[in-house]
């Protein structure tokens, strides 16, 4: 039985950082004003808290309501979430989707507000995520 090798593995979270910022020039540049990626290793850096500067950027752009990337961030995204080690997919969910839930907090409606850029399989990361801490009477429409 063969056994296909993750594209992106926590132990080189730096790739998964690549990917997630690759191909948006201004995210890309706001992300390296606060993390160097030239010499990161898991021993001097926090990955966890490296990511909130993508979910801060993220959260702002929506205020701003400038999300002429969000496509391709999103597409990014699942990529990333898709065809990441178990540990990949958790700091996408824990870190990154919980960053942006919880600094947009009541600023930004979370629940539904980025259903048109979450992919298949992110949305449902994305909405599980919203179930485990709310439960899911979000998901009943109201009157």
């Amino acid at each position: 039985m063969n056994v296909i090798e993750p594209k992106y593995k926590y132990k080189e979270i730096e790739k998964v950082f690549k990917k997630l910022i690759s191909g948006n020039a201004e995210l890309t540049e706001h992300f390296m004003k606060e993390v160097d990626l030239s010499d990161y290793n898991q021993e001097d850096n926090i990955p966890y808290v490296d990511i909130g500067s993508i979910s801060r950027f993220v959260v702002e752009k929506k205020l701003d309501n400038q999300t002429s990337d969000f496509d391709l961030l999103f597409e990014n995204i699942e990529d990333v979430y898709i065809n990441g080690d178990k540990d990949v997919r958790n700091f996408i969910v824990v870190g990154l989707f919980e960053g942006i839930q919880n600094i947009g907090g009541e600023k930004i409606e979370y629940h539904h507000s980025f259903n048109e850029w979450l992919k298949t399989e992110t949305q449902k990361a994305w909405n599980e995520i919203i179930d485990y801490w709310e439960g899911t009477d979000w998901r009943i429409p109201t009157a």
